[in-house]
């Protein structure tokens, strides 16, 4: 198995590939966790048995374990406290090679923290929250990321740090300019290399957290990239988060990629908490007729629906990592096709299995399966059903970090989807009401990674993490599963 990952990957031309520019926009914080052994009552005194602190923030670990990957530029829009305590986080950060220059750090203030008192005696939590920064505003985003998205400005991107940037249009005026990076002192090495994109970024990658101020930075970069003639050419994806908050709806039809899950499912309807076919389907109503729909399922895996292809694919739940593997996925993939009986299956010209919510089921727990429920008749005139090998879960008695696992499989998912996938057809606006979508999925598939595959990148990476503290070494195990040439590492 990890000889045909690798062929995959080197025929993907990795080595020779431009660096994958992602920003991500979102928040960080600090969470301690207190282990108790029972929830303390007035005025009355309790020993911890344990205590942790571990750094939090959806779009912070994801570029945290995207920068670990071969030819990535992660950089990170978010508050930041400025005392010592933020200071030794964005040292962190920069050792991670997540580029920090177009955050907003305020001078002397602390950092987000929450406080968890987990008791044992009734498994119940406990949450403090403290939160002294307040959050960046649609006007100090455009004054943060005006330099890294503006043509005029690339100049000074590549010029020393000490350089005075141009003052961004639109932006207030005597914005203060972006910090150096330590990671990348004289900027992103992408704009000094030749490349066939005309945009200054590939991905732009939004927490849900502040509906209002996500929608409104979303709808202003979409313009201005409509305007600059590069919208086509950079993924916008949106995290809705794990709460249902209200209104985030209001952002799945402005994104090319939208990240669920089972608790924000869940939070809708109880009916979508047992599989995300249902869910993922409810969403194609006010879904862009361009994108791809994707959800973590936690332990029970993820899904992932292609509204213009309607392919639907799911994984199952991580399983023990001595099941044996299966062939790599081309290789699965083709020997399924040649063995299955086309007549038990419903065609796509019939059209009404892919909506109904049909195909084939799981048979194990162990297995992955892959649902192709409805595809371009001029390429295939059945539904496919795919099983492939899962990546392994944590051991019985082993904790289970759900929270970085879903981080982890957004990150997983946005590498993977990378890969000669997005941006591009059929998964682009410029593909809306036109044969770029047919073409897209019918053309030359020489060095893509498929759908399925993406997804079982990310649902195995999001299992590696779920068992492990912290997310260092990520990349380094799956280089190690055969899904890249170790050399190809990032190196800090």
């Amino acid at each position: 198995m990890a000889r045909g990952r690798r062929d995959t990957l080197e025929s993907a031309g990795l080595a020779t590939q431009r660096p994958l520019r992602v920003v991500a926009s979102g928040t960080l914080f600090l969470t301690n966790n207190l282990g108790l052994p029972t929830h303390p009552e007035r005025n009355s005194v309790v020993r911890a048995h344990s205590v942790s602190k571990v750094r939090g923030g959806s779009a912070s670990t994801c570029l945290s374990i995207l920068a670990q990957f071969p030819a990535v530029e992660a950089s990170l829009v978010v508050p930041l406290g400025g005392n010592e305590e933020g200071r030794r986080i964005i040292s962190e950060l920069e050792r991670e090679r997540v580029n920090t220059r177009y955050c907003k750090v305020w001078p002397e203030a602390g950092v987000p923290s929450a406080w968890v008192l987990h008791a044992d005696d009734t498994d119940s939590r406990t949450v403090i929250n403290n939160n002294p920064l307040p959050d960046i505003t649609h006007e100090e985003f455009i004054s943060l990321v005006g330099p890294l998205l503006v043509p005029e400005n690339f100049a000074y991107l590549n010029a020393p740090s000490t350089a005075t940037p141009p003052q961004t249009p639109g932006a207030p005026s005597g914005a203060a300019p972006p910090r150096p990076s330590m990671s990348n002192p004289n900027g992103p090495a992408t704009a000094r290399q030749p490349t066939n994109s005309p945009a200054p970024v590939d991905w732009i990658h939004f927490e849900g957290r502040s509906v209002k101020t996500t929608l409104q930075n979303i709808t202003g970069l979409d313009g201005l990239a409509r305007e600059r003639k590069w919208r086509s050419h950079c993924v916008f994806s949106v995290d809705v988060g794990r709460r249902a908050r209200q209104g985030v709806e209001a952002l799945v039809p402005h994104a090319d990629v939208v990240f669920l899950n089972r608790h924000y499912a869940r939070a809708h309807s109880p009916q979508y908490a047992a599989s995300p076919r249902a869910f993922l389907l409810s969403l194609t109503g006010i879904a862009p007729p361009h994108a791809l729909l994707v959800a973590h399922w936690g332990a029970d895996g993820a899904a992932v629906l292609s509204v213009p292809t309607k392919e639907y694919f799911q994984s199952s739940g991580w399983v023990e990592p001595a099941v044996p593997p299966l062939p790599s996925p081309l290789a699965a993939a083709q020997d399924a096709r040649t063995r299955m009986n086309e007549a038990d299956m419903h065609s796509v010209r019939t059209g009404s299995d892919f909506w109904a919510g049909g195909g084939h089921e799981t048979e194990s727990s162990s297995m992955f399966t892959a649902d192709l429920l409805s595809s371009t008749p001029a390429r295939r005139g059945a539904n496919v059903g795919v099983r492939l090998a899962s990546p392994p879960t944590a051991k019985a008695g082993e904790a289970v970090d759900e929270v970085g696992a879903q981080d982890a499989f957004v990150a997983g998912m946005m590498w993977a989807l990378s890969r000669r996938l997005l941006p591009g057809e059929p998964y682009t606006p410029s593909a809306v009401g036109s044969d770029a979508a047919v073409a897209g999925a019918e053309g030359d598939q020489r060095g893509r990674w498929r759908l399925e595959e993406c997804l079982r990148f990310a649902t195995e990476l999001a299992g590696r993490k779920a068992r492990r503290n912290g997310w260092n070494g990520l990349a380094e195990e799956m280089a190690r599963a055969g899904w890249f040439e170790p050399w190809s590492m990032n190196v800090a």
